[in-house]
């Protein structure tokens, strides 16, 4: 197998839409839902039970086990510097781009627990956040359809091979 890619960017950017459109001809993995399956419980109520740090200690360990060719990622992956090391080390990641507004209008109505702290915290946040998410092998417009993302990804898993 070749090295996965790793797929990373803010809340709202499309990650999950993305996930279901490559899973239907990739072996595709979603660290969130890894991580509900290894933990039992939903990412709202581990947050709420144990916090943002436990959350983000077993989602590093989580990403040193995935295995497919694309590993989607949480939004806050990047929190930690290791994280981003070890997954440029490791395989190619790929970011998805989006303003902040279009992020907004997206995710404002979700059960997500940071999106609980309102619209200027989230948007420190996304600030906080988006320059790590530079930092990617490749930056992709999230703002092109989910089928013009996909192709550009196998463009470059053909192109990484």
């Amino acid at each position: 197998m070749t090295k996965p890619f790793y797929i990373i960017g803010f809340m709202g950017t499309g990650k999950s839409s993305l996930k279901r459109y490559l899973e239907k001809s990739n072996h595709v993995v979603d660290l969130d839902e890894l991580f509900e399956v290894h933990v039992r419980m939903d990412i709202p109520t581990y947050f709420e039970r144990h916090g943002e740090e436990a959350f983000r200690l077993q989602e590093s360990k989580l990403l040193r086990h995935a295995n497919a060719a694309y590993i989607v990622t949480g939004g806050g992956i990047v929190e930690r510097d290791e994280n981003l090391a070890w997954m440029r080390e490791h395989g190619t990641v790929i970011a998805l781009d989006l303003p902040y507004e279009m992020c907004w209008d997206r995710i404002k109505d979700s059960d997500r627990p940071l999106v609980r702290h309102g619209k200027a915290a989230v948007e420190t946040l996304y600030e906080r956040r988006r320059p790590l998410y530079a930092r990617a092998d490749h930056v992709l417009d999230a703002s092109l359809s989910t089928e013009a993302i996909a192709h550009t990804l196998y463009r470059l898993k053909e192109e990484d091979t």
